[in-house]
């Protein structure tokens, strides 16, 4: 078996994972990162084929059953209403993501001590601030100052995209009614050689192989830089399990490549291989010491699975909204409805997100209505009378942590290396059932006074799966968490977990930022400690 070693070794190479690998390696630390994928190869996405569309939809799909890559993990999804959506390769999921960056608020972090719901994190939003700002300054985020729903951001924004004529439309609709909204935090990457979107001609939606988006991708704001500080990056290598010795500390992650198996010794490990895949390592790498999964005497491996479900609904209007035209679109949000309503019913809230209407194919062939356009001589007269004329919300519920939403060992499935894939095992919620229908009856109601003829509602979208949070919690109790505040795993004290399984809530917001902001305060933990 051939060896590597080096001071720190990070699993996974997406936007945590690189953000540790860049933040370590420029301390001096020697780092090795292995990722199951490899770069990805966007000179290859075409975007401007024909057939783009239908490609997006399989061989570069988000949901790695769909897409079948020869890196990608099959995933048991059988138990669970929502589909994973999640990228194996270097810069993981930032590959495939909409770029949309913003902090959770202050309320998320002690959501017990507000609403009685749910833990509070053994950290506050004030020991991320200063993160968040690294990760918004090194990524290269846009936003709007002045956020009266979220507190200040500084003054290091760049320069944010129009939110479009059907922004505004609908801007006017929320003000009309009193209601939140907001440009979205948006990261539009940097680039010394490249004029921000100057070559935007708006060929497809803000999506996979933009080349705004191809910036703001971890493998080139993190990855590279972490590589020419002196980070060791080895792709399309697996790690099929780790090992400990007789003091509960890792002394190897054993990986498998084509060319053969491989040991990687280190002093400090680090999992940063998303909600999902570090549960599923930490099982498969059960021993006689730990015969729950490594670091699971808590039995919280894997349990506490929190998705984002969301809903959506749309409007057509009776003209074009100017989703489509072109040029880069920053879009909008809305925290109207963040917080708890008791006179709901329920407890925390939604986040509303306006998207634009469907792409030219899926529109022919009925996307959002329900029904396909008709073929033969009326076809192009009307698919004028829909195309840009519909916009729409999703409605992002916040998920409240629940034990028997897991993580597990699937035992029917194997990857290509014959192990048990994971499994999701997850149920909706009454209470996020009932945040989605009232964030779509609040949706309806902007859509109706911006202008909407006819509404189409979406009540649950299943290809939602990018969001997979608390799969490993933190916490300052070993009995009720896998972490503690800084990452390290309560019961081997060698190894840390950076990604979105150690959080405690999931809020409504997307939870990139967080994760990222918590990697760096790992990374910077792991230093200040010497290992």
């Amino acid at each position: 078996m051939k060896d590597v070693s080096a001071d720190v070794v990070v699993v996974g190479a997406g936007p945590t994972g690189s953000a540790v690998a860049w933040r370590l390696a420029k301390a001096g630390q020697s780092v090795v990162c292995i990722e199951r994928g490899d770069w990805f190869p966007y000179d290859q996405i075409k975007r401007e084929a024909p057939d783009w569309e239908l490609r997006r939809g399989s061989v570069l799909s988000s949901n790695p059953n769909v897409r079948r890559g020869p890196f990608d993990v099959p995933v048991d999804d059988r138990l669970s209403p929502i589909k994973p959506m999640v990228g194996h390769a270097v810069g993981g999921s930032s590959i495939f993501w909409s770029a949309h960056v913003p902090r959770f608020r202050p309320e998320d972090f002690r959501t017990a001590s507000v609403d009685g719901v749910g833990a509070d994190w053994p950290i506050s939003y004030d020991d991320l601030a200063p993160y968040y700002e690294l990760n918004e300054r090194r990524v290269g985020t846009a936003f709007a100052v002045g956020d009266p729903s979220a507190p200040p951001h500084g003054d290091h924004g760049l320069t944010l995209p129009t939110i479009g004529a059907h922004g505004r439309r609908i801007a006017r609709a929320f003000d009309s009614l009193g209601w939140h909204w907001w440009p979205v935090d948006l990261v539009v990457g940097q680039a010394a050689d490249e004029p921000q979107t100057s070559h935007c001609d708006h060929i497809g939606p803000c999506d996979l192989g933009c080349p705004s988006r191809i910036r703001s991708g971890a493998d080139r704001a993190y990855m590279s830089d972490a590589i020419a500080d002196g980070a060791r990056l080895m792709t399309r290598t697996r790690v099929v399990r780790l090992v400990h010795d007789e003091t509960d500390r890792v002394t190897a992650a054993i990986c498998a490549t084509d060319e053969g198996m491989v040991r990687v010794r280190g002093k400090t490990f680090v999992l940063a291989a998303n909600g999902m895949g570090t549960p599923r390592l930490l099982l498969l790498s059960r021993s006689e010491r730990y015969p729950q999964g490594l670091a699971n005497r808590s039995g919280l491996v894997g349990r506490n699975l929190m998705l984002h479900p969301y809903a959506r609904i749309d409007g057509l209007f009776d003209a074009r909204t100017g989703a489509w035209a072109a040029g880069e679109k920053a879009g909008l949000v809305s925290f109207e409805f963040f917080a708890t309503r008791p006179e709901n019913g329920t407890v925390r809230g939604v986040k509303l997100q306006l998207t634009g209407g469907p792409p030219p194919v899926a529109l022919a062939r009925g996307a959002t209505v329900g029904q396909p356009l008709p073929w033969g001589a009326g076809h192009h007269a009307a698919f004028e009378a829909r195309f840009d004329c519909l916009c729409g919300f999703t409605v992002c519920a916040e998920d409240l942590a629940d034990e028997n939403n897991r993580i597990a060992l699937s035992d029917t499935i194997v990857d290509c290396d014959g192990l048990p894939a994971a499994q999701m095992i997850y149920s909706i919620s009454d209470n996020s059932r009932r945040l989605l229908d009232f964030g779509m009856a609040r949706a309806e109601e902007v859509l109706r006074g911006a202008g909407a003829i006819e509404i189409f509602p979406t009540p649950l979208r299943t290809e939602t799966g990018f969001h997979l949070m608390g799969t490993a919690r933190m916490g300052d109790d070993p009995r009720r968490s896998v972490v503690d505040q800084w990452g390290r795993c309560h019961d081997v004290p060698n190894l840390v977990i950076a990604d979105a399984s150690v959080f405690v809530t999931s809020s409504s917001i997307n939870p990139t930022a967080t994760a990222q902001a918590l990697a760096l305060r790992a990374a910077d933990q792991i230093v200040a400690q010497g290992g």
